[in-house]
């Protein structure tokens, strides 16, 4: 897969405010399956698994898993077996990124919430992963330092003239790669999409030596969560329509629809220079736009 996606520039207003120009990496068209961030973060940890010999891969997510999807997607195209660890309840009726992960060949295996928020213990590991051998484990999200080290080619010699890089925050592991990748001068804005405020040292545990360049220039900036993980908001799902109507680019609900949101109001309260050359990393999500639809029973745009 390639990953050479274009760069579009965007003229954007809401609300008959003041139109802002934009740029937008479109990393979400890398691939119809495994896109934006996902790639980036899952290559070198399948390249690594490939190399050790291994079997099988092994990673953990939640029903709607943007990271389950391209997983599956991705270890398929590879010949690689996949066995995701999915947080809650056996589905009767596989939603559809639980669905697209099965048809890919994963193995999907349900453990209780309570039982999933203890992934990293040594019990965990003993009961659900000793049984599997020469097995290949990412952790949720691709949150591990190969995914960090895979996030740093997103930028390139195109993405050097840009003063201001913004991108969702979910483990925080795109924005350390950018970090580690961003040219001189060239400022980082992580916009975080649930209310965990120790986003920096969840990256300090996978790399102590980032917090030697994650300096004042680089940023991560709260806020925009809209009530936690995948929750949202009327404001949410009218921003982003009216975006796709304006660009006719598709943002998701629970990643970019917010991080394009809260670079958006840091534009119009003046706290970014308005003469500023700006990129959106546009991380990809999109397949679970539908199941977004399904489960709160609402269409986000006119057709998908």
């Amino acid at each position: 897969m390639k990953t050479n996606s274009p760069i579009q520039e965007i003229v954007f207003n809401h609300k008959n405010s003041v139109e802002y120009s934009i740029s937008i990496k479109r990393d979400d068209l890398i691939d119809e399956f495994v896109s934006g961030n996902k790639l980036y973060k899952l290559r070198l940890n399948i390249e690594s698994a490939l190399k050790n010999g291994d079997e099988t891969i092994i990673t953990f997510g939640g029903a709607y898993s943007n990271h389950i999807a391209a997983t599956a997607a991705f270890a398929q195209k590879k010949g690689i077996k996949t066995i995701g660890i999915i947080r809650g309840e056996a589905h009767t009726v596989l939603n559809p990124t639980l669905r697209f992960a099965r048809q890919c060949g994963m193995e999907l295996k349900y453990v209780s919430r309570a039982e999933y928020r203890l992934k990293e213990s040594i019990e965990f590991q003993l009961k659900f992963l000793s049984s599997y051998k020469n097995a290949f484990v990412i952790p949720e999200g691709g949150a591990n330092y190969l995914g960090i080290e895979g996030c740093k080619s997103i930028l390139d010699e195109r993405t050097a003239k840009f003063d201001y890089v913004f991108v969702a925050m979910g483990t925080g592991t795109t924005y350390a790669g950018l970090v580690k990748a961003a040219y001189e001068g060239q400022s980082i804005i992580g916009l975080p999409i649930h209310k965990h405020d120790k986003l920096l040292d969840d990256i300090l545990k996978i790399d102590p030596k980032f917090g030697a360049i994650h300096h004042h220039r680089h940023q991560i900036v709260s806020g925009y969560h809209f009530g936690g993980y995948a929750k949202y908001t009327d404001e949410l799902l009218d921003f982003i329509r009216s975006f796709h109507e304006q660009t006719t680019i598709k943002l998701d609900p629970i990643y970019t629809g917010k991080a394009f949101f809260g670079m958006f109001d840091l534009l119009e309260k003046k706290q970014i220079p308005a003469n500023a050359n700006i990129l959106f990393i546009h991380t990809g999500g999109l397949q679970g736009i539908e199941g977004f639809e399904i489960q709160h029973k609402l269409r986000l745009f006119d057709s998908n």
